[in-house]
């Protein structure tokens, strides 16, 4: 029986549910903020959503996330995406 340790969903959110956004102080969990996560063997990939695109701390939440995440015992490699949740300019707004 192999000992390696299968990394789990709930595994890399309760990570990620530690890591604060430092301009909300809240977690990226509670903040709705990881999306598309996958876990293929060792690797975990995930998407954060930041509140906007040129948020002046987004390498300190990567950087964050990533520690985080490889903390995990069977995580072999961690890959992140950013992307940001612009809201629309309100055109479409009730349609």
């Amino acid at each position: 029986m192999p000992t390696k340790k299968t990394v789990t969903e709930s595994a890399v959110m309760a990570a990620l549910s530690k890591v604060q956004e430092p301009e909300l102080h809240r977690d990226l969990v509670t903040l709705n903020m990881i999306r598309d996560l996958s876990i293929a063997g060792d690797k975990v990939s995930f998407t954060i959503v930041l509140t906007t695109p040129a948020c002046p701390l987004r390498n300190r939440i990567e950087q964050e996330a990533k520690q985080a995440v490889a903390g995990i015992p069977g995580v072999g490699s961690v890959e992140i995406k950013l992307d940001s949740n612009v809201p629309s300019d309100g055109e479409l707004e009730g349609l």
